[in-house]
């Protein structure tokens, strides 16, 4: 049965950040939710969204960061659960920098809070203004 409450979850240390959110979702059986994450990463991978060409490009933090806020939600993509998760990480000299979570970030230590949203169903699909993968909303 899908949640309907708010979840706190540890995600285990080592684990991709993107793959345990996920994995926290359809173990829930979440497909739709607001995600809040706080903690630290052994490394980070972010992106940035270029918007004239239409790509994003990814950079490496390759140090120990703290994740200051993460934030993002949960809706379906190819008919599975997909986390579209944004993130502001600090350095060791507090200096901050942030980006769209890519793959590559190991987890030191996180706690997230999924708040799933009832209601219909919430699928992504290709939108041609942008070209990225956006919520497709259904009339009514």
């Amino acid at each position: 049965m899908p949640q309907t409450q708010p979840v706190l979850v540890r995600l285990p240390k080592g684990a991709d950040l993107l793959d345990a959110l996920r994995d926290a979702c359809a173990t829930r059986g979440i497909t739709k939710a607001a995600v809040q994450v706080i903690g630290a990463l052994e490394h980070a991978r972010l992106g940035y969204y270029l918007q004239d060409e239409r790509r994003y490009v990814s950079y490496g933090l390759p140090e120990h960061c703290e994740i200051l806020c993460g934030a993002g939600n949960v809706s379906l993509k190819d008919g599975a659960a997909f986390v579209h998760l944004h993130l502001t990480l600090s350095r060791s000299d507090g200096s901050c920098l942030g980006g769209h979570a890519m793959a590559g970030c190991p987890v030191f230590a996180a706690e997230a809070l999924l708040l799933p949203v009832p209601g219909a169903e919430l699928a992504r699909g290709f939108d041609e203004a942008t070209g990225l993968q956006l919520w497709q909303v259904q009339p009514g």
